[in-house]
Formats: structure tokens, C-alpha cells, sequence
């Protein structure tokens, strides 16, 4: 078994999460990587992760210690009335932070209720388990029960939140349990107790090593931490108040100068403001004269109003006589669409008739033509008859002739 060792850690988690170095287990960092070198456990349970504070300080020790330590945590991620209620995005950010820096590691994450995963662990299984979940009395009793079983003989169980001034009933269960086991802790960021219920071994070895020097030290280590965040702090904050003022100091020389420009500009401004009101003057006396005139013209438009209500009256009785037209021209149009039925019922007769008058007409035609070949004919007979009446005529004639020359004879 080594002695004893007090390291100068980085813990890496903080440059994913810079709120870890103010957390409240924040105090008990160097504490704890300094056991996990002093014990070398196989196993490490924590109860209770959030962010991981604890158990990223744990994951440094046995990286930077190439320890062969499976460490494991129970968590819902999902907070409870004391922490308070968060989303996925914390889960998110401790499953990123093993990826970036500890993914070489043997580390497992529950995301379960503290009872579900101690029903997964075998009995004398892990060397340290830390309890750091629900802080009300009866809640960390109940873990206490539960998980003791679990630890390894002469294993070691850590309690957070054990100072008085938490007002947390984890603090009234520490001042029980402490009086039943060898036990040493902390009073600083917020109370850590470490309790030896299977066996004295690593209390003993501590003891040799003077552990109650070594609880002041990191309580001292402890102050000067948070008191150098408060001076790093503080410097930053200087800065940033030193570059505000500058900032302040420009904007104040850049007012000025707008200051300067705009007193120029209102000195301007206000001469101009009096030639304005000059021509103010000059247009009042114009709407003096226009309010005149304006009177006048509403005296003529009341009297033009008192037309138009006479004419008015004459539109309403002309109005009226429309309609009495408009109805005789609906009536006149209803009888001219029955005089259209008739003329449409004349035309289709007119139709049947022109097509009769021109059947006929062809029908006459061809009469016509019959009479003109009848005509011809007849002539032609005149003729005939013509020539034989001649011919009559001659042999009358000639008859004559001889009978006058008989009677000579």
C-alpha cells in the first residue's frame, strides 16, 4: 500500500463545463482523486451524477493513475425538488465529456431510479460507493440500506451534503450513522463524511497518515480555490467593467461631438425658427381673410343645400313616376314578347307559304314552257294552213279560169 499523496490535479471536465470548479462537491475534488490513488479501487459506484462533478473527479484519478477501476452511475438525469428539474441536455453534456476525455476509461451510465440499478449489482461488489442523491433523511437511510450490501468488505462509503448549515436531513442521518462506524469529514462545500461500515483498514491507514492533517489541508486548499475563482473572477470582471469604461468613455467623446453638431444645428435651427414664425405671421393673416371667405361659402352652401333638398323632392316624385314607368314598360314588354310568339308563329306560316308560292312558281315554268312548244306548234300549223289557204286560193282561182273558158267553149 502506497503512502498518502496530495496531487495539484487538472480535471479536464471543466473545459467542457466551466460551472463544475463552483459546483457545490467542487471543494471536495483534490479529497477525493487523492483516495481513489490511496485505495486503487477495482470498483466505484456513485448515486446521484447531475452534472458529474464528483464523478469526473473520480474518472481523472483513474486516468491519470492508468488505474484498472470500473466506475459506474446511477442517475435519472432528469433532477428531483431540491435539485431541480432539467431536460436531456445535462445528460447530454456528461455522455460528451466521457467521449472527449475519458472515453478510454471503464465507465458505465444508469440512467434509471436508485433501487432499479442496485437490483443489477452483486453483493461485496464495489470498493467505494458514493451517495449523493435525494437529501431528505429518509431518502438517504433508505440508500444507505440499500446499497451496504453492495460495498466490499473493508469499502468505503461517501456521503455529501453532511454539513449542519445545509439544513438537509442527509446531515441529521450522517450525525446518526457516523456514531455507529469509524468516520471522518468535512465541514466545507457543503459537508462530505466518509464512512467505514465493513472494516477499519483504510481508516487505520489513513489515520497512520495523519488524515485529520490532511482535512485541514483540504479544507485550507478549498478556501484558497474558491477565494482565487473569486480573485480570477473579479479580475475578469474588472476587465470587462475597464472595457466598459473605455467603451463608455468613447461613446461620452462621441455624444460630445453629436452634442457639439447639434448645438450647431439648433442654432440654425432657431433661426430658422424665426423666419418661420415670420411666415407664419403672414399666412395667420391669410387664414383670417380664407376663414372670411369660408364663412361666406358655407352661407352659400347652406343656401345650396336648401336647393338640393327642393330638388330632391322633385327626384323623389320623378322617381316615382319612373317606377309607374318602369312597370308599364315591363307590362308593354310582356306584350311584346306575346307579339313576338305570334310574328314568330306568322313567319314559320310565311315560310311554309313561300315554299308553297315556289313550288308553284316552278310548277308555272314548266307550264309556261309547255305553252311556248304549244305556241310554236300552232304557228307552225298557221303557216301550214296559211299556205294551204293559198293553195285553196290559187286552185279557186284556177277553178274559175276554167270554168269561164268552158262556157266560151
Amino acid at each position: 500500500m502506497s503512502s498518502w499523496k496530495i496531487s495539484n490535479p487538472f480535471f479536464e471536465s471543466d473545459n467542457l463545463n466551466e460551472k463544475l470548479n463552483v459546483s457545490p462537491w467542487a471543494g471536495h475534488r483534490r479529497f477525493v482523486y487523492d483516495l481513489l490513488r490511496f485505495v486503487k479501487p477495482q470498483n466505484v459506484l456513485e448515486l446521484g451524477t447531475h452534472f458529474g462533478c464528483s464523478f469526473f473527479a473520480m474518472c481523472q484519478a483513474i486516468k491519470d493513475f492508468k488505474m484498472d477501476t470500473k466506475i459506474e452511475a446511477v442517475d435519472t438525469w432528469m433532477g428531483d425538488p431540491q435539485a431541480g428539474f432539467y431536460g436531456e441536455e445535462v445528460y447530454d453534456l456528461v455522455k460528451k465529456t466521457i467521449k472527449e476525455y475519458f472515453s478510454g476509461l471503464s465507465t458505465v451510465l444508469h440512467k434509471m431510479t436508485f433501487d432499479e440499478a442496485l437490483l443489477k449489482f452483486e453483493d461485496g461488489y464495489f470498493d467505494i460507493i458514493h451517495i449523493d442523491g435525494f437529501h431528505e433523511y429518509e431518502a438517504v437511510k433508505h440508500d444507505f440500506t440499500m446499497c451496504l450490501p453492495k460495498l466490499k468488505e473493508n469499502g468505503i462509503i461517501l456521503f455529501h451534503d453532511t454539513a449542519a448549515d445545509t439544513g438537509y436531513g442527509s446531515s441529521l442521518f450522517w450525525d446518526e450513522i457516523k456514531q455507529e462506524f469509524n468516520s471522518f469529514e468535512f465541514s466545507h462545500s457543503w459537508g462530505l463524511g466518509i464512512l467505514f461500515p465493513k472494516g477499519n483498514k483504510f481508516f487505520d491507514l489513513m489515520i497512520a497518515e495523519n488524515i485529520y492533517d490532511k482535512v485541514l489541508y483540504y479544507n485550507s486548499k478549498s478556501e484558497l480555490d474558491i477565494a482565487l475563482i473569486k480573485v480570477r473572477d473579479l479580475e475578469a470582471l474588472g476587465l470587462e467593467r475597464y472595457k466598459i469604461i473605455n467603451e463608455m468613455d468613447k461613446m461620452i467623446k462621441e455624444r460630445d461631438d453629436s452634442i457639439d453638431s447639434q448645438a450647431k444645428l439648433l442654432f440654425e435651427r432657431f433661426e430658422s425658427m424665426g423666419k418661420m414664425e415670420a411666415m407664419i405671421e403672414e399666412r395667420d393673416n391669410i387664414i383670417k381673410s380664407q376663414n372670411h371667405l369660408i364663412e361666406e361659402r358655407l352661407e352659400s352652401m347652406d343656401k345650396m343645400e336648401e336647393m338640393i333638398k327642393e330638388r330632391d323632392s322633385v327626384i323623389n316624385s320623378q322617381a316615382q313616376m319612373l317606377e309607374e314607368r318602369v312597370n308599364t314598360i315591363q307590362q308593354m314588354d310582356t306584350m311584346v314578347k306575346e307579339r313576338d310568339d305570334v310574328i314568330a308563329a306568322q313567319k314559320t306560316m310565311l315560310e311554309e307559304r313561300y315554299d308553297t308560292i315556289l313550288e308553284m312558281e316552278h310548277m308555272i315554268r314548266e307550264r309556261d314552257n309547255t305553252i311556248s312548244n304549244q305556241s310554236l306548234m300552232l304557228e307552225e300549223r298557221y303557216n301550214v294552213i296559211e299556205k294551204m289557204d293559198q293553195m285553196i286560193k290559187e286552185r279557186d282561182s284556177t277553178i274559175s279560169e276554167l270554168k269561164i273558158n268552158n262556157k266560151l267553149l
